[in-house]
């Protein structure tokens, strides 16, 4: 599925866009049957490794637990090792760094896009996206959120609960 490059660049550049642009939709979908793919238990281990390959391209040496769920898979980048917990939400509007030995514990939810404050353009589907960094050594606590724009440094251990800012741990 190609997307349109405008919508695509402004994505990745922090600019407002449509997020129900249906080449969007189109691709969220594929992206959703690959997560509900690799989320079946009792499947082959080898499809489930090519599956996980096609999701996330952009990741080397992954663990993921149950219940994963991203937007768009090819967003994401590890340099491995990456263990990723149950019940995970990536929202990978934009690009989502990590480095290695990351750890990402139960319930964590990173999310790179964020919606109007207005109304009428949020009812309109428009978005805006912000890289997200993480990185070396870091460990995210069980049911921690990362906002847009967040950057965590190497060697850091997010408390279990916490909300992360673009401010925090910079």
């Amino acid at each position: 599925m190609e997307i349109p490059k405008d919508v695509w660049q402004a994505m990745q550049h922090g600019d407002w866009y449509l997020g129900n642009a249906s080449e969007l939709q189109l691709l969220r979908q594929h992206t959703s049957q690959l997560c509900w793919f690799i989320n079946q238990p009792n499947h082959n281990e080898q499809a489930r490794k090519e599956a996980l390959q096609q999701l996330l391209p952009n990741v080397v040496n992954v663990e993921i637990g149950a219940h994963f769920a991203c937007d768009f898979g090819i967003n994401i980048f590890c340099n491995g090792p990456l263990l990723v917990k149950h019940n995970v939400v990536i929202l990978d509007h934009n690009k989502v760094n990590m480095g290695s030995h990351v750890v990402i514990e139960e319930g964590v939810v990173i999310a790179t896009v964020t919606h109007p404050l207005e109304e009428q353009k949020r009812k309109a589907g428009w978005q805006q996206a912000h890289a997200i960094h993480i990185g070396n050594h870091v460990t995210l606590g069980a049911h921690c959120s990362v906002l847009p724009g967040a950057s965590i440094p190497d060697n850091t251990t997010v408390p279990a609960g916490t909300v992360v800012t673009k401010s925090m741990y910079a």
